[in-house]
């Protein structure tokens, strides 16, 4: 923009740095109130925590500000930041997590895709076949689990735990309904 036609207060400054030691000096004072003045009114106002470091032009002195202090202001983002870092690396934990069960979800499905091709070639004499084998395999498991029920059941009362009757998986009833309604003979 052109600066013709403006005021000396309106027009624009081109910023740049200041030589003089001394200048800057006064420059740092001046800014360093109006800036801790401003950050004052934003905490009052707006109700927000603030804290504000600033370094000499030397470096060599350290002024602060902070609502409602710069101590605990920095201790709670030093606390955000820890818990950020926990959250990614659970995150990439997770990520991992995913990418393994869908890994296991395609081995599955060519799984489960075999398995059809096998019961599809099937004869109907060879589907009652694997319909009892099925059924045995289901009573074992069951009785398997009894075992276990009995097992953590002593444990539970020798140890005064509260884990009695401890459930492994579903009831007996609906497993025998899962397998007998999804292979039933016409």
């Amino acid at each position: 923009m052109s600066s013709k036609g403006r005021s000396l207060g309106q027009r624009e400054e081109k910023m740049k740095a200041i030589v003089k030691v001394e200048h800057q000096r006064i420059i740092f004072s001046k800014y360093k109130q109006e800036i801790f003045k401003k950050a004052a009114e934003l905490s009052t106002q707006c109700g927000v925590d603030i804290a504000i470091l600033l370094f000499s032009p030397q470096g060599n002195i350290v002024y602060s500000f902070g609502s409602p202090s710069v101590d605990s202001i920095i201790i709670r983002f030093l606390g955000e930041n820890r818990r950020l870092d926990a959250l990614r690396r659970e995150l990439r934990w997770l990520e991992k997590q995913v990418k393994a069960e869908k890994e296991r979800g395609k081995a599955l499905d060519v799984a489960c895709k075999k398995w059809e091709d096998y019961i599809n070639g099937l004869g109907w004499e060879e589907l009652l076949q694997v319909i009892g084998k099925l059924e045995g395999l289901k009573r074992n498991a069951h009785a398997e689990l009894q075992k276990k029920d009995a097992v953590a059941a002593s444990a539970s009362a020798s140890c005064s735990s509260s884990m009695s009757g401890a459930n492994y998986g579903p009831p007996a009833e609906e497993i025998d309904d899962e397998i007998t309604d999804t292979y039933r003979s016409p």
